[in-house]
């Protein structure tokens, strides 16, 4: 176990509360939660690797192991590979060309700080933090009812990455942005949509509303893992088995989404939605809607009285020979359908799905995390983590505690907030965190290969005011980054899994990446910003257990912008090991299967896009002759130009393809654009395409 020999911080003294006693000494010698000191850069022997201190942690470990690093990558790799960590997106061309011609010391430098400034990054990296959030579209429940409104908190994560918002303040709005002050309404409705972040919790069953201790759970234990990364959730039946949390802590925290209000996004047994946050205002927004109100509130009625006389041949009650089981669900469709008509009548007043203040309360440990056990455990003070200090709400303290929370969260003397981030930074860069195990920071995960890199990287990521730009800056223009993926036997007999970076990982496009790549080389990537999803009107839908929402909406927009169900993923992307709006992601998968082969020959998606391809190929390069054609489909989907030989078999298996075609197209084929097209498909499939260098 790599430890850090440095002074302990916490934020304050634990509480006296008579439960657990000694759990924040037991804890305290554990790596993770001593204060972060930054330590001092070592020296190096090589003076090309003194100019980044990044680099000097790396050397002066490679080093003392008796590794060597490789050579750097070339141009072409370089480029390509940042595009792609950056943006998600092949470089095109002319921005290759571009890199390559210019001469100037501070040429890759300037190539990040264009991605970086791109609109791409925001959706690229916003990514990222929605698989942390198990971002989804829809609430989860036994009939997965829709959340139109959640795209808002989508697009302010992106936003938000997009303009280097600060981390702390990142951090803080998702947990209390309600309740912090703003400049303007703008900036408060911005603040309180970012809270779709506690909102977006899972829910489950048929009737969710019944099982609030399960949505909590869902946002206390996504939140440990993400800004913390550590494993909270595993303490709400008894002690944490591995880590320094006891039960109460989890009720610390429990007590303070139990006094907010999450929104209902609708379930089968109670499907009118209920507390979604107006920009209005409650007041105003309930004077506003009220005569509406008053005018559906008969048709409510006329469909809870239909539905319950359903329901009602299901329990074998129904006495009356006139009715039947199909006529009384054709009678409830129709009173549907006409109290749509009035729902539809309402104004279209601003909504954010988001929390809300609710009344405070401390909560009692559940027995076996169970809210129907009679026995109840003790009352727990609303508060922070006892390893981390165990500061608790004041007595006299209003409100729920979340924005106590946020600032506990972004203390400068919390030793995990800024580790945990700037250790998810590096796994994006280098497909591995310093610590392997991104979001569990415990006894059970992995220790870090680099220690002290880790604490110089927290420590100068709150010197940089918290800006997730500085770390990329910091970690991409360093030598190790741009190291090529050579190998080498000495190294690798030392250091079989690369841990300590003597070379550069190669890593496959993600399902994101893969789809956006195909639209952009296709020339259909729609480039505009995602907004609400076609759902039908809010007020309009009822969806039942075997009955759930289960639409699709295609879109030729970047793949972060595309709806995210909950019971049912996305074919694509899940083949491709995407994301789960059910879980917490901190590093993906990477499956390799028969069916993505196939996919990637057979599937109506990637023949449509090839062909899009091969028919801009076809318009773009003029006489016809293979060798422009073969550079520009080199040059795009592999960001280099073909080798002689590389020419040559193409020459030869295109002239293969055209006579197979012709054979078995007849005459009238377009057999040029068929026998690129296949070519391209080819291309698609292969390793130089699929992975990065």
């Amino acid at each position: 176990m790599i430890r850090l020999v440095v002074t302990l911080s916490l934020l304050g003294a634990p509480a006296e509360d008579g439960l657990e006693p000694g759990i924040a000494v037991e804890g305290a010698g554990y790596w993770a939660f001593q204060r972060v000191e930054k330590p001092d850069v070592p020296h190096v022997s090589r003076e090309d690797w003194r100019g980044n201190p990044v680099d000097r942690f790396i050397l002066a470990r490679l080093e003392k192991e008796g590794l060597a690093p490789v050579p750097p990558a070339t141009r072409r790799v370089l480029i390509r590979r940042t595009t792609f960590d950056l943006i998600g997106l092949p470089p095109t061309p002319q921005e290759v060309d571009a890199f390559l011609a210019d001469d100037s010391p501070d040429a890759f430098a300037k190539v990040v700080d264009r991605l970086l400034g791109s609109k791409e990054y925001g959706e690229r990296w916003g990514r990222h933090w929605l698989d942390l959030v198990r971002y989804a579209d829809t609430a989860g429940d036994a009939a997965d009812f829709p959340v139109p409104e959640a795209y808002k908190y989508r697009n302010w994560v992106i936003e938000s990455f997009a303009c280097d918002e600060t981390y702390d303040d990142f951090v803080r709005e998702q947990i209390a942005g309600d309740l912090l002050p703003a400049a303007d309404d703008d900036e408060r409705w911005r603040q309180t949509i970012a809270t779709g972040y506690i909102a977006i919790s899972r829910r489950i069953g048929v009737s969710p509303h019944n099982l609030r201790h399960i949505t909590i759970e869902s946002t206390i234990d996504n939140l440990g893992k993400t800004f913390l990364g550590l494993t909270i959730g595993c303490a709400r039946c008894h002690d944490h088995k591995f880590d320094r949390i006891p039960t109460s802590d989890y009720y610390a925290f429990y007590g303070i989404f139990d006094s907010s209000v999450y929104p209902h996004a609708g379930a089968e047994h109670q499907p009118y939605r209920r507390d979604f946050v107006y920009r209005a205002g409650k007041a105003k927004a309930d004077e506003i809607l009220r005569p509406y109100r008053e005018t559906l509130a008969p048709w409510d009625r006329r469909e809870r009285e239909a539905l319950k006389l359903y329901r009602s041949f299901q329990d074998r009650k129904v006495t009356d020979p006139s009715l039947t089981r199909e006529s009384t669900w054709k009678a409830l469709l129709r009173v549907r359908e006409r109290r749509a008509l009035v729902a539809r009548t309402f104004p279209d007043l601003e909504i954010a799905h988001a929390i809300q203040e609710g009344k405070s309360r401390d909560a009692h440990v559940m027995k076996g995390g169970d809210p129907s056990s009679k026995a109840k455990g003790a009352l727990v003070r609303r508060g922070f983590l006892r390893v981390l200090g165990g500061a608790k709400l004041a007595a006299e303290a209003a409100g729920s505690g979340r924005a106590e929370l946020a600032g506990w969260l972004t203390d400068r003397s919390n030793p995990l907030t800024a580790r945990v981030m700037a250790n998810r930074v590096w796994h994006h860069h280098f497909g591995r965190g310093i610590v392997a195990t991104t979001s569990d920071f415990g006894v059970r995960g992995s220790p870090p290969t680099h220690p002290e890199l880790l604490d110089y990287l927290a420590a100068r990521f709150v010197e940089s005011g918290w800006s997730v730009k500085a770390m990329h800056r910091l970690v991409l223009l360093s030598e190790t980054y741009r190291l090529g993926n050579a190998e080498s036997a000495r190294n690798s007999k030392l250091d079989p899994e690369n841990l300590l970076l003597w070379r550069a990982n190669r890593v496959r496009l993600e399902a994101e990446q893969l789809r956006d790549s195909l639209l952009t080389l296709s020339g259909r990537l729609d480039a505009s910003i995602g907004q609400r999803h076609p759902f039908p009107h809010r007020l309009t839908y009822f969806y039942r257990q075997h009955e759930p929402f289960s639409e699709t909406y295609a879109t030729n927009r970047r793949s972060v912008y595309m709806l995210q169900r909950r019971l049912e993923k996305d074919a694509f992307l899940d083949l491709f090991d995407g994301p789960d709006g059910n879980l917490h992601v901190g590093e993906r998968g990477e499956s390799t299967t028969t069916l993505q082969s196939l996919y990637l020959m057979n599937s109506e998606f990637v023949h449509e896009q090839v062909d899009a391809m091969a028919r801009r190929l076809l318009a773009e390069t003029g006489d016809g002759s293979p060798r422009p054609r073969l550079d520009w489909a080199y040059e795009r989907l592999f960001s280099r130009r073909p080798d002689d030989q590389e020419v040559a078999r193409g020459r030869e298996h295109l002239s293969t393809l055209r006579a197979i075609i012709a054979r078995s197209e007849g005459a009238r084929a377009d057999v040029e654009r068929l026998a690129w097209s296949a070519y391209l498909r080819s291309m698609v499939g292969s390793n130089a395409f699929l992975f990065v260098d």
